[in-house]
């Protein structure tokens, strides 16, 4: 009786692990409910700007393998235009004089240069010294890694009230939510 049981496992396991190796035909690309090779993904094709015919041939410059289209769609470029921007200090490495400002605003209270580094740093420390426990990991898909860290957040009001004792300004807050 066992030997049959386990034969009957064994074999049920081979045919999952076999049927494991095959793609489903109802999938496409992504897991997408399409069939494979139905033709082309409709999203996948971009709009392209209208062609613009130059006023002078002899003026246009060499093509250069991997450079940009005029044609060509750029949506962060669009959408600064949009908003009243001007597109062309997406590519600009300079600060301008507003973001200067904001820099030195931001930075008033003192900067540390290298706290990305610092901050990567403590944080893998404690997640080594604070694992999340076995069946936070195999039952919740979780790494534990809020649980932890509830001790290290920011609470907003209390943090207000701080900074405004220091002398700090601060934004208005609605009466309702001020404590």
């Amino acid at each position: 009786m066992i030997v049959q049981v386990l034969k009957l496992i064994i074999s049920l396991s081979l045919v999952v692990a076999l049927s494991a190796c095959d793609t489903n035909p109802v999938y496409g690309k992504n897991g997408n409910f399409r069939l494979k090779d139905a033709g082309p993904d409709e999203f996948a094709v971009l709009p392209s700007k209208e062609l613009v015919y130059p006023e002078d041939y002899a003026t246009l410059p060499e093509p250069v393998l991997g450079a940009t289209n005029r044609a060509d769609i750029k949506p962060q470029s669009d959408a600064v235009v949009a908003l009243g921007g001007k597109s062309d200090q997406l590519d600009s490495k300079q600060t301008n004089r507003n973001e200067q400002l904001l820099v030195a605003s931001a930075s008033r209270y003192g900067v540390s240069p290298d706290i990305r580094a610092t901050l990567a740093a403590e944080d893998k420390e404690f997640s080594k010294k604070n694992r999340a426990r076995f069946y936070d990991r195999w039952f919740r898909d979780d790494d534990g890694y809020l649980s932890h860290r509830k001790e290290l957040s920011l609470e907003p009001y209390g943090e207000l009230a701080r900074l405004r004792a220091m002398g700090v300004r601060t934004p208005s807050v609605p009466a309702e939510n001020a404590q």
